[in-house]
């Protein structure tokens, strides 16, 4: 008896294979499952085989018996692996779940070999078992995993599926970002690449929806974005705006101590530390052409990350368009007249008296020149001039057409809407995120002053005199023999003399704006020039005054808040 047994290749079906046996001889087929001991069966289907199975065949013509041919069934198919995840978009500590399929259509999934790990390696990590971690948790080929990362990243899970037979397969997923929980507290976030707003007390985050303002939470990843001009608008429980200033250091790259605008390069400190985010750690913190200098303006008695600025100058709590009120109770608010006709003691106990919980107090000069030089940078309107606010009546919040437009008696040419397309020409960002009236308005006085003797500094600044040292910045006096300009040329970040070229001039500053610095007589600072200063006004004016109340073409104030 002889001729040749043939085997089909196996057909798998839930853990067992079967194959057909088939010759062209005619002769029965008879066999053995590993061995040809036992009992030999007629047929050619052999069903129930499992990997590493020998199927024993002979040929019989019923009397006489043929050879003994043999065939081993193998599973050499890997495992499948399918991944879903509930989100691969989240914060960290947010809870994420993956469903996992193993599959295998031969063998058979061996779920406790099969192991999981999730990493931030986007490569496969290999088939060794030890590189696992995790193990599955119940018998079922689908697996529910539930990940919580709390480390900002991308990550992957890698999933080893092995099945009965050894074979193995390293299943990788896509993507899973987790971003770091935005806070609002001053700390500094490595994606948005600025210190968060340190939110006070009754502080509310709003942001612009596209026709108004609306309440939003300091964990909204929309509020704010620096490097989209979007600084962080809040309000207080007043109702009065607030825009954020984060702490940063800068250099003036040129035009240093010209009257031609020049470049400004702003890197953001990392929280409360000595380093940007660039990872630049070594400053000069001196005035000087190319020098790294960390803001002074974040110091109040200690190192600050950043500060709140008023949004518009401020004016009355019951002013309107048409009246500057009479209630003499601070609020920040656009489209109203101004406070003018003030005096410098009486702003500058205002402004300490609105709201003690903030810290809040008169901006003071090198405040004045953290917003001017953040808004000259990429982060603000940069190379272009910020347009004035024209407006004959003080109206905060109003633009003219143009950078250097005549103060406009009827007001055709100015738009009391901050808003709109003309409005956000006169913000620091030219977006209706950053500050407005930082040229023209009112002249505004800041905590700032030259220090002697005169009538003017004791009858009109006794307040500020008199005022803590953190709400303050104070001047050398020339004494008479030398220009206070020159006397205190080595202060830097105030937007005086690292972006002027002279004491006294009309068009001295950058972008022509005034220069007129004071002296032991008219010992007060104002910076950003009246409605009516046309050309010479801008945020990188500056003005000196007696500290009265009077009227020259309209005063003006804005209060800064510190949240410690």
């Amino acid at each position: 008896v002889s001729g040749a047994i043939v085997a089909s290749t196996p057909v798998w079906s839930n853990g067992t294979a079967s194959t057909t046996l088939s010759t062209d001889t005619g002769l029965t087929i008879q066999y053995q499952i590993n061995g040809v001991d036992g009992s030999w069966t007629n047929g050619t289907n052999v069903t129930g085989l499992h990997h590493k199975d020998t199927v024993f065949a002979r040929l019989t013509d019923g009397t006489n018996y043929g050879g003994e041919a043999s065939v081993t069934i193998l599973d050499t198919v890997a495992p499948g692996v399918a991944m879903t995840f509930s989100n691969t978009n989240v914060t960290t500590g947010e809870r994420i779940t993956a469903t996992v399929v193993l599959s295998d259509g031969e063998s058979g999934v061996n779920l406790t070999a099969s192991k999981w790990i999730c990493n931030t390696n986007a490569g496969a990590i290999g088939e060794n078992e030890a590189s696992y971690t995790n193990s599955f948790t119940n018998d079922s080929t689908t697996q529910a995993i539930n990940l919580q990362l709390n480390t900002a990243g991308t990550y992957y899970l890698h999933v080893l599926a092995i099945d009965n037979a050894g074979n193995k397969r390293e299943g990788i997923s896509n993507a899973i970002t987790v971003k770091k929980v935005l806070v609002a507290d001053g700390s500094f976030n490595e994606d948005k690449g600025v210190n968060t707003p340190n939110l006070g007390e009754e502080m509310t985050p709003i942001k612009w929806d596209g026709s108004t303002w609306v309440e939003t939470t300091g964990n909204d990843p929309d509020w704010y974005d620096y490097s989209a001009k979007k600084w962080a608008n809040a309000k207080t429980s007043d109702g009065s705006m607030w825009v954020w200033i984060p702490r940063f250091a800068y250099s003036i790259t040129s035009g240093y101590h010209s009257s031609t605008a020049g470049t400004i390069e702003v890197e953001f400190m990392k929280g409360l530390t000595n380093e940007t985010s660039t990872g630049r750690t070594t400053f000069q913190n001196a005035s000087g052409a190319g020098n790294w200098n960390i803001h002074p303006a974040f110091n109040y008695g200690e190192t600050v990350s950043g500060l709140w600025v008023a949004k518009f100058e401020a004016s009355r709590s019951d002013a309107t368009s048409s009246s500057a009120g009479s209630i003499d109770t601070i609020k920040i608010q656009p489209t109203v007249q101004n406070w003018d006709k003030i005096s410098m003691n009486d702003i500058y106990t205002n402004c300490l008296n609105y709201n003690k919980t903030l810290n809040s107090h008169l901006m003071k000069n090198d405040e004045w020149g953290a917003v001017a030089y953040l808004s000259k940078s990429k982060y603000g309107k940069d190379t272009e001039e910020i347009w004035i606010n024209n407006s004959s009546d003080k109206i905060t919040g109003s633009a003219g057409n143009s950078a250097s437009a005549s103060s406009n008696i009827n007001d055709t040419e100015v738009t009391t809407d901050y808003t709109s397309t003309q409005g956000v020409k006169a913000s620091t960002t030219g977006t209706i995120y950053g500050i407005y009236d930082m040229s023209g308005g009112g002249s505004e006085y800041v905590a700032a002053y030259v220090n002697g003797e005169s009538e003017d500094l004791l009858d009109n600044g006794a307040s500020l005199i008199n005022g803590d040292i953190k709400t303050k910045n104070i001047y050398n006096t020339g004494n008479g023999s030398i220009d206070e300009y020159i006397v205190n040329a080595d202060k830097y970040g105030d937007a005086l003399y690292e972006t002027s070229k002279a004491e006294n001039n009309s068009s001295g500053s950058w972008f022509n704006d005034y220069s007129g610095f004071p002296g032991e007589f008219s010992p007060f600072f104002m910076r950003g020039g009246a409605s009516l200063d046309n050309k010479y006004a801008g945020i990188f004016a500056f003005y000196l005054s007696s500290g009265t109340g009077r009227d020259y073409g309209g005063m003006a104030f804005r209060p800064v808040l510190i949240v410690l």
